[in-house]
């Protein structure tokens, strides 16, 4: 089968997910193409694994001028390569695609791929309603991360719509660490005791983060638990996390310093899981982060607002607080610092759920089962 798949910019979940979909694919026999930002794939390198090709393609993160060349390119690379199917990922991604296979006479089957809910208030909400209802009605089949996505697509219109998770991470650090060293080497750089309780949260910094919470929270804790540091990985909008900053100078100036340090994008998240003593989650919604799916694998006690997808990936190996909510995450972790015991529990719990999640071949054959359907 000839493939090609279609992403927007991405720095984490989902273009890890193509990546390793594309890996999976061209094992299988398929031809694979992916089309995308030159940046995403200069992150992601999808045309490092034999059989996968790439070819850039700018789609900017919002509606724009140059939107008619875009979707003209892509309708081109779409001719070229023959596909049988185009699995677009993302609203923005799949409503270039939308657009590029609605000129075609004889096109090829349409999959979408919903990693991320509706967000927007006001003007910008409905237009991203709109734009939704377009995909969902004009794809012929949508694949949601979570149920709950599932459940959007089909009340804007859907004619078919499933769950497809993303698979987890490869059981196991990416790499052997020497935990000690790496947690010696670690908190010496960040000017910190090493028996400090380290926590870990890893995403990047921006507004569906909420990483206010998190600040709001560690702020509120600060005097009684001197010994919370919060690292953060993830890449960084210099606007929100100046902000950021400035919320944390804010909370200084009142007498509760909250300990956290951000260290930008990392390549060694498996590592730092390691070390870690808990890992802690505070966005508005998600789906089925692959970020928590690796701390689950390294076995750590969560600590995560309650949306989307991530009380049905968790379980009982976490605890979950409702969205927004500094005051009932300041609570959690309390619970989690103040008892050892409980976090060590939680940590056993995850490593064992961990075992049940679809790896990459999992995934990959639930969306090969999806192009036979579709494909024309």
């Amino acid at each position: 089968m000839r493939v090609l798949i279609v992403l927007g910019t991405s720095t984490g979940g989902v273009g890890t997910h193509v990546a390793a979909l594309a890996r999976s694919l061209a094992q299988a026999g398929d031809t694979v193409g992916v089309i995308g930002p030159a940046q995403t794939q200069e992150q992601f390198g999808f045309d490092d694994r034999p059989h996968v090709r790439f070819a850039p393609l700018g789609i900017s993160t919002s509606v724009g001028p140059g939107d008619a060349a875009v979707v003209a390119r892509l309708r081109r690379l779409v001719t070229t390569f023959r596909a049988d199917v185009v699995h677009a990922h993302g609203f923005r991604a799949s409503l270039v695609t939308l657009a590029a296979l609605s000129l075609m006479r004889k096109r090829p089957g349409f999959v979408s791929s919903w990693h991320n809910t509706l967000m927007g208030q006001g003007v910008r909400g409905r237009i991203e309603k709109m734009v939704a209802t377009a995909i969902a009605r004009g794809a012929d089949l949508v694949l949601g991360a979570s149920e709950d996505l599932v459940d959007l697509a089909k009340d804007l219109g859907a004619g078919s719509a499933r769950f497809a998770a993303a698979a987890s991470p490869p059981q196991g650090p990416a790499e052997d660490v020497n935990t000690s060293l790496l947690r010696s080497s670690l908190t010496q750089e960040l000017g910190i005791p090493r028996t400090d309780t380290l926590l870990l949260a890893v995403g990047r910094i921006a507004p569906q983060k909420d990483y206010d919470v998190l600040i709001d929270a560690l702020a509120d804790i600060a005097h009684d638990h001197p010994e919370a540091q919060c690292l953060i990985a993830g890449s960084a909008d210099e606007h929100e996390q100046a902000r950021l900053t400035r919320r944390i100078e804010e909370h200084t100036q009142a007498g509760r310093r909250p300990a956290v340090h951000f260290l930008g994008q990392r390549s060694d998240v498996a590592a730092l899981n390691q070390v870690s003593d808990v890992f802690l989650l505070s966005s508005r919604w998600e789906a089925r982060a692959l970020v928590l799916q690796e701390a689950m694998l390294a076995g750590r006690a969560i600590l995560a607002t309650a949306t989307g997808g991530t009380p049905e990936l968790v379980g009982d190996a976490g605890i979950f607080v409702p969205q927004g909510d500094a005051q009932a995450f300041a609570a959690g972790l309390r619970r989690l610092l103040e008892d050892p015991q409980l976090r060590a529990d939680l940590g056993r719990k995850a490593a064992l759920r961990a075992l049940e999640l679809p790896n990459e071949e999992d995934a990959a054959q639930t969306v090969r089962a999806a192009y036979t359907e579709v494909s024309r």
